[in-house]
């Protein structure tokens, strides 16, 4: 199984959503290898911020608005869809998409192997639907039939079970899962011409960028002796400001530099690519290329 980053009852996974905020008392996941669609309904989705009505949350603003991007991690499915049900106060989701193989299912914790596709089990998933087995630690469907399962909202994220449903007070604003940005936070960045690629020595820049993002702290530190102030968006968007008091930072303009980060961990390479604040990015402008590896 890969690294968990797609979580059924937490829409924001789904999205480059920097700290998501909503999540679904339960989510139906529902394959069919014969169309090769996969269908996931999130029923009754809770706010997990001090706003508590789901539909006034920034998240689901933007949401329905189409402000926000998928994730990279589901750039190999297609007919990628994200639909809205509300019913009074109560508010659900539909993702749904297309596959090519089964395997490609890898990406959103559902294997494949042998004709056989199978998700880790724990006490709040099970199976509904399809010829299912539990074979510890997996659940287990078999053949090419459709099939689906549920997955529940853990119990201590509950303030009760009694409706409304409310998120846990103790826990209202903290993390569900990563921030997205916690993929560049704690790197030593090294600037190079090209992308890096596994195997081979990185095409360094004889005086180019440093970058070291703080882990715990909202400043990156550049080419080791200034620190910046350093802002975090949705949409893999992050900001480093050179402003009077830094304008001798060598390699960024002065003003506003926003950026889309991607990290290809496999190749040891970060990628910033200049964007507007709200994530797209500026075609016209050339990516930066940073290699994870130390500068031997």
């Amino acid at each position: 199984m890969n690294e968990v980053k797609i979580f059924f009852i937490i829409i924001g996974t789904f999205f480059m959503r920097e700290q998501p905020s909503l999540v679904a008392e339960k989510a139906v996941i529902s394959v069919d290898p014969i169309k090769k669609q996969v269908v996931i309904v999130q029923k009754n989705l809770i706010s997990t911020v001090e706003e508590q009505s789901v539909a006034k949350t920034e998240e689901f603003q933007k949401l329905k608005n189409k402000e926000l991007h998928w994730v990279n991690d589901l750039n190999v499915f297609k007919n990628k869809e994200v639909s809205i049900q509300e019913n009074g106060n109560s508010v659900s989701l539909t993702v749904s998409f297309t596959y090519d193989k089964p395997e490609d299912l890898n990406i959103i914790n559902i294997d494949y192997s042998e004709s056989k596709f199978s998700t880790f089990i724990d006490e709040k998933i099970k199976g509904l639907t399809g010829d299912f087995q539990i074979e510890e630690p997996y659940l287990v469907f078999k053949g090419n039939t459709p099939f689906s399962f549920e997955v529940s909202i853990y119990d201590e994220w509950l303030e009760s079970d009694t409706p409304p449903l409310q998120f846990n007070k103790e826990f209202l604003g903290q993390p569900l899962v990563m921030k997205k940005s916690d993929a560049v936070k704690g790197k030593t960045l090294t600037q190079t011409a090209t992308a890096s690629v596994y195997g081979s020595t990185p095409n360094y820049i004889d005086n180019g960028l440093n970058l070291f993002f703080a882990e715990d702290q909202d400043f990156v530190l550049v080419n080791e002796e200034n620190e910046v102030e350093v802002s975090y968006f949705d949409n893999n968007t992050l900001l480093i400001p050179i402003t009077e008091a830094n304008a001798a930072v060598k390699g960024l303009n002065k003003g506003d530099n926003y950026f889309v980060f991607n990290l290809d961990e496999m190749n040891n390479n970060l990628t910033l690519f200049p964007s507007d604040k709200a994530g797209n990015i500026l075609k016209d402008k050339k990516p930066l290329y940073f290699s994870t590896m130390p500068k031997e």
